[in-house]
């Protein structure tokens, strides 16, 4: 099963995501989100892609370490016409789930069979995945990775427990250290 997302739409209708943060870079918003994609990318083994409108960003795709395709636009179409021109090219549409508030790819993508997902739904059942996968990591299980997969940690940064154990070590403070 596909996975197609409509980026900034997803990112402005779940104000979690930032929308509300006033003057916040639209980029900055936009590795937010795919932060948090590729968590929930590591607990789901579908195909996904995320469009984005590509104005000022040229002719770009671009795939995420996490294995998660990211495309911007051609100059000539918007996101919304290149997730209409996807869904018209995909091999079996039936397989493919949209995921827009938009009304007018909603209808398009329909007629060939697609399924379509609310971004507060499918940002709801992102964010509980991504507890899940936290909480097994913190349990000690381990999920494989393909070889050359970059942790979504590293975007996000480390842990409160990791960064207390850090803070410990750099510090100096060690619990065996007597001096």
């Amino acid at each position: 099963m596909d996975i197609i997302v409509d980026g900034y739409n997803v990112i402005f209708k779940v104000p979690e995501l930032g929308y509300s943060t006033e003057k916040c870079d639209i980029e900055i918003l936009r590795n937010r989100f795919l932060a948090l994609l590729e968590q929930y990318k590591e607990k789901r083994k579908h195909k996904l892609i995320v469009v984005f409108d590509g104005k000022g960003h040229g002719n770009s795709s671009e795939a995420r370490a996490a294995g998660i395709d990211v495309v911007f636009s051609r100059h000539d179409l918007d996101a919304d016409e290149e997730i209409k021109r996807m869904v018209c090219n995909s091999e079996n549409p039936r397989h493919v789930t949209v995921i827009t508030a938009d009304r007018d790819i909603e209808q398009y993508v329909k007629k060939y069979g697609c399924k379509v997902v609310e971004p507060m739904a499918f940002y709801r059942d992102m964010k509980k995945k991504v507890a899940r996968l936290q909480a097994s990591e913190s349990d000690g299980r381990l999920f494989n990775k393909e070889e050359g997969d970059e942790p979504a940690s590293k975007y996000l940064g480390p842990s409160k427990k990791e960064a207390e154990y850090w803070l410990k070590v750099f510090s100096g403070k060690q619990e065996n250290d007597k001096s």
